[in-house]
């Protein structure tokens, strides 16, 4: 009787998980054998050109995840189509947008005229009802209770005073009011883009602590995508 050829991965994967290993332990032999400066100047290359590779792989997953933390946003808002919203650091206008094309009443604030142009003219070629005005995301000129939600996305790692964002925030919601806001996560994918500002990003631990230092009530974090944070709070009721 012929015998079945096996097609099996069992050996095969060994096999291969040697090599990578085998490659690695040479290199580090090779770059341990080098004189100090030439070593330092190797691994600080070989990090350079590994965090550009990554960077090149992961950009478009960025850009995804971008949406998808859009979609998340809008998605935790349980308030009425038509309700009000006010998008902090609105930059080009994404989500505020967003928000607009979701039936909600939209209205970004950004510090950058340049894009606040650069929004207006993406509203108009999207055909949505968006207002986007010049503004501190941290010192608000709105009255207390002006809106029925505060949305941002990658808004709190930019800032230098998140806290004042959060107080501001809650100040301008009205009572049972959500704030929903995505950022930027500590983590390794977010490393791997971020380096050089990655302990810029707010851990969850902070976060949680300024929420209720603003205090807001029902907080939750969670991860929607490989790269963010969504955060939620709801402001006390009257």
């Amino acid at each position: 009787m012929t015998q079945k050829a096996d097609y099996s991965l069992k050996n095969k994967r060994s096999f291969g998980i040697i090599i990578p290993i085998v490659f690695l332990i040479l290199l580090a032999l090779f770059i341990i054998s080098l004189p100090r400066w030439t070593m330092v100047l190797t691994v600080i290359l070989g990090f350079l050109v590994a965090n550009a590779l990554l960077g090149i792989i992961l950009g478009p997953r960025m850009h995804r995840a971008k949406r998808n933390a859009c979609l998340a946003i809008s998605g935790s808002l349980h308030i009425n189509g038509g309700a009000t919203v006010l998008d902090l650091g609105s930059g080009p206008g994404v989500l505020t947008i967003h928000l607009a094309k979701a039936g909600f009443r939209a209205t970004g604030v950004d510090i950058d005229e340049k894009a606040l142009v650069q929004a207006r003219k993406n509203a108009q070629r999207e055909d949505v009802n968006v207002e986007f005005r010049l503004g501190d995301g941290s010192s608000l000129k709105w009255p207390d209770s002006s809106f029925e939600a505060v949305t941002s996305l990658n808004l709190l790692h930019e800032t230098r005073d998140p806290q004042a964002v959060f107080i501001d925030s809650c100040r301008v919601l009205k009572p049972g009011g959500t704030l929903a806001m995505a950022d930027l996560r500590r983590g390794l994918a977010t490393f791997s883009i971020f380096w050089l500002g990655l302990f810029k990003f707010l851990s969850r631990k902070a976060l949680r602590d300024m929420l209720h230092r603003a205090d807001f009530q029902e907080i939750h974090i969670s991860k929607p995508t490989m790269f963010h944070h969504l955060i939620t709070a709801r402001k006390k009721s009257a």
